[in-house]
């Protein structure tokens, strides 16, 4: 044990440069210790196995750029068959690097040294996964303690930080919802207190096919995307502002498809039928105003003009070609044919089960 401690001054550390994040999904997932937080059945497992097979591939996870990397997957809850099913889902053809496991020990009683011996073997892998938390955990009493769980949480961080790897770690959702979703979190702070970072996977309801995913975390900046979940497989979908201006988009360019419009709010959101029924005059004015820019890339201008006695709108579709930056797609999406909707501004040894 060092007796001293390991000084260094402010103007010593700025002489170092500054190391780039080793990324492993850009953006999203660097070294260190992560949680993935759903409900019971959310989908979670799925995007567990999506995320390892992107990372194995070098290929986008959810539009975030990945770096290629070995990756062991410790699938604790599916046994050798339903993985097998699960994976054939998702893909027919078997990337190499991507080992499989479905035993393991606890934490504190072999894991951690399982995973030490298995990345010493495997140094080309950089994500490790592991579903589920409570698998790898002892049975504990039925109240949550934030002493145990910040050091199980710091067990496998530690084995994250000196083998200089990423490791998510799937775990449920407590039943009780709360605005702030990484307090859903099951058990105590201690986990997310221990943890780099926390991805939170919440359905609102079961049946619907979308989902929000939150994420924060050290290296991160905070976000909150939807997700859609169709054929197994999970997809960036439009958030609720997108939609919002896609809906009033198609409208917008079904009225000015013959001639400019020129009048005023009222006159606007009578002439753009159902659409327009969704906005107050009010509201629709100051939101073609405030999103100038954005309607301009569409191909849509938008000018104001006051006369004595009234503001009038002034709308028109300029024609533009390939080459003028105004199509849909330079913004990443396609406008899709919406429907109008009320607008919301002690096991084996590792390494011998894998399978």
């Amino acid at each position: 044990m060092q007796d001293t401690l390991n000084t260094y001054t402010l103007q010593e550390l700025y002489k170092q440069p500054i190391e780039p994040i080793p990324w492993v999904v850009e953006d999203l997932l660097a070294p260190g210790l992560y949680f993935l937080g759903g409900s019971p059945k959310v989908g979670k497992s799925w995007l567990a196995l999506q995320l390892c097979l992107a990372v194995c591939r070098g290929e986008p996870f959810l539009g975030f750029e990945t770096k290629r990397n070995e990756v062991l997957y410790i699938s604790l809850e599916d046994g050798p068959r339903r993985l097998h099913i699960r994976a054939l889902r998702l893909t027919e053809e078997a990337p190499a690097g991507l080992y499989l496991c479905t035993h393991a020990h606890l934490i504190g009683h072999g894991l951690e040294q399982q995973l030490d011996q298995m990345l010493a073997e495997h140094p080309a892998v950089k994500l490790v996964v592991i579903d589920t938390l409570q698998k790898i955990r002892e049975a504990t009493s039925a109240t949550p303690s934030y002493s145990i769980d910040y050091r199980d949480a710091s067990a496998l961080k530690a084995v994250a930080d000196r083998n200089d790897i990423c490791m998510v770690v799937v775990h449920h959702l407590r039943k009780l919802k709360d605005e702030d979703p990484f307090k859903q979190m099951s058990g105590t702070n201690g986990l997310n207190g221990a943890a780099d970072g926390s991805i939170v996977l919440d359905r609102r309801k079961r049946q619907e096919g979308t989902a929000t995913m939150s994420a924060t975390g050290r290296d991160i900046e905070d976000m909150e995307l939807t997700l859609d979940f169709s054929d197994c497989r999970w997809s960036r979908g439009c958030s609720p502002e997108q939609l919002q201006m896609l809906q009033l988009l198609s409208a917008l360019q079904r009225l000015l498809a013959d001639k400019p419009f020129s009048g005023t709010a009222t006159e606007l959101t009578a002439r753009l039928g159902d659409e327009g029924n969704l906005w107050g005059p009010a509201q629709l004015s100051r939101y073609l105003q405030s999103h100038e820019e954005e309607l301009a890339r569409y191909g849509i201008l938008v000018s104001t003009r006051r006369t004595s006695k009234q503001r009038l709108l002034q709308l028109c579709c300029r024609p533009h070609d390939e080459n003028d930056g105004c199509d849909a797609s330079d913004t990443g999406f396609e406008i899709p044919d919406v429907s109008s909707q009320p607008s919301q501004p002690s096991s084996p040894s590792l390494t011998s089960q894998a399978s």
